[in-house]
Formats: C-alpha cells, structure tokens, sequence
C-alpha cells in the first residue's frame, strides 16, 4: 500500500472510531432525556462537544488524504472513484472502511434524529406544564396566588 493510500485507510478507521463514539453519547443523551437526568445530560453534552471538535478535525484530514490520493492517482477524491485506481488489495480494505463509516454515519443520523424529536416533545410538555401552573396560580378575580388556592 502506498503512503497515501494508507493514511486515507487510518483515517477512514479513525473517523469510524470517533463517529462511533458520538453514536454511543448520542444514545446516553436520549436515554438521560427519558430519565429526565439533568446532570446527566449536562455531562454529555459536554463530552459530545469535545467530541464533535475530534470528529470536524478528523473529517478535514479525510478530505485532505483523499484528495492526495486521488491526485496522485488521477481521479475525482470520491472513494469510489479511488478504489478503481487502486491495486485490488488496496482497494478492497479501503471499500471496507468507507462501508463501515457509511453505516456508522447512518446509525448516528437516526440516533440523532430520535434525539432531536424526543428534545422537542420535552420542550413541548414543558411548555405546557407551565402554562398550565401559570393558569392555576391565577384567581378568579385575576390576581396571582402563587400556587394553588386551598380555600374552599
């Protein structure tokens, strides 16, 4: 395997790895959510954050290993465009690694979009739960009683 080729492969790998990792955050989040664990869910964000900046920086070193390797072999930088240019050995170990990281891509889109959804009907209900206090706070006559009237 060439130089190049092999970084692109470690790099491929790496990416996997990292987006895997977020994967794996992103589900912890969903499940604190449900919980309702604030702390928990604090925490995670900022370990995905941290994450998130391991991901961008390793996504600009895919980039730029693919574009070396598709300069040197005189193709588009697409993986697929590389393979074909590649002796079969070369190419069949970096198809598997785009194939792991398209599915590894995948899975944290859906984890991800499950995420967001349950984020929005937790802020719905929240919402509406204040709304509703604010409603039984107020008296008849409209002033507030800060909380529920016990009078009977």
């Amino acid at each position: 395997m060439s130089e190049k080729s092999d970084l692109l492969l470690d790099t491929l790998k790496k990416q996997d790895e990292i987006l895997s990792e977020l994967s794996s955050v992103t589900l912890k989040q969903r499940e604190a959510l449900k919980d309702g664990s604030m702390p928990d869910l604090q925490d995670l964000m900022s370990e995905m954050r941290h994450i998130s900046v391991r991901a961008q920086a390793i996504e600009m070193k895919r980039e730029r290993a693919a574009s070396e390797v598709a300069a040197e072999l005189g193709c588009e930088p697409v993986v697929s465009e590389i393979i074909r240019g590649l002796p079969p050995d070369e190419a069949g170990k970096i198809e598997e690694a785009s194939r792991d990281l398209i599915s590894t891509v995948e899975n944290l889109k859906v984890e991800m979009t499950i995420l967001n959804r349950l984020m929005d009907e937790a802020k719905n209900l929240n919402e509406m739960l204040i709304s509703e206090w604010r409603k039984m706070s107020v008296r008849v006559d409209g002033t507030s009683t800060g909380g529920f009237d016990t009078r009977i």
